[in-house]
């Protein structure tokens, strides 16, 4: 039996009041729970979900030994310039890390955020001024990469989510992308945009350094109705069982480049 995998999910304020990531952390922490294969460490500031804060984490030398991030932290929290060197270097001496959807945006300075090159060639596609979604509906998934450890035996399937559409590939970094949602046209947004009416991708994988990195660009969770797609403020975008096992089998993969221990997970759990 393989030691498990020690995993720190550091879950920071993404927009200051914008997605629900304090329920999908909780989600989340479920799923790895489920899988046996992770000693997790939770790190927030909101003592209902953190075992640590990030000061002390920050304040010890825990970050050091982790094999994977699942970075879910905006500008608000991850923008002291030593701590973010300190993930950059984790990273790239052969942590692994998984990005959560809505944190394309949370470093572009154009929209008031303070600026960092490395955690955007980390996670590769990123919010731009092209970008943009439909509003949060029906959607089919396309497995495009079923090869790939974190896709064998996976089908495509049907979710309701957010759509990001035209992110853009800023630093220029190699990715792959592993699957693909279609983004429909009649689906108009709040703000008047409509889908592209193409293939946007919405699972890719990359590196930094000796770091494997999964983005997950699905998972929309608002923590209320907004007026933006009905469900927007539900665990909703989480129910297909094959998000669920994409999520799992990412996070190991990241941190080993296999998917083994992860791979009897069936989705198949209660969330809250």
């Amino acid at each position: 039996m393989m030691k498990n995998i020690k995993l720190h999910y550091l879950a920071g304020d993404v927009h200051k009041g914008g997605h629900d990531i304090y329920r999908t952390a909780q989600n989340n922490k479920i799923m790895l729970e489920m899988t046996k294969a992770f000693d997790i460490l939770m790190v927030c500031d909101n003592p209902a979900i953190g075992e640590i804060s990030f000061d002390k984490y920050f304040s010890e030398d825990v970050m050091e030994k982790c094999e994977v991030f699942v970075f879910d932290c905006g500008n608000y929290r991850f923008n002291v310039k030593s701590e973010q060197q300190r993930f950059e270097q984790a990273v790239a001496a052969g942590a692994g890390c998984v990005f959560l959807h809505g944190q394309q945006v949370c470093y572009w300075k154009e929209v008031g955020m303070t600026q960092w090159d490395e955690v955007e060639k980390m996670a590769g596609l990123m919010w731009r001024e092209k970008t943009q979604h439909g509003d949060y509906t029906d959607a089919h998934v396309t497995i495009r990469e079923r090869e790939h450890p974190i896709m064998q035996g996976l089908s495509d399937f049907d979710t309701k989510d957010e759509i990001f559409c035209r992110c853009e590939n800023v630093h220029n970094v190699p990715l792959h992308i592993l699957a693909t949602a279609y983004s429909d046209p009649k689906v108009i947004s709040r703000h008047g945009l409509k889908g592209t009416g193409e293939e946007e991708p919405v699972a890719l994988t990359g590196t930094y350094g000796k770091g494997r990195i999964f983005n997950q660009i699905l998972g929309h969770v608002w923590p209320y109705y907004t007026g933006h797609g009905l469900g927007e403020n539900t665990m909703l975008s989480y129910r297909p069982v094959q998000f669920r096992q994409m999520f799992v089998r990412a996070c190991e993969w990241a941190a080993t480049g296999e998917v083994k221990n992860t791979l009897a997970f069936d989705g198949k759990v209660n969330l809250i």
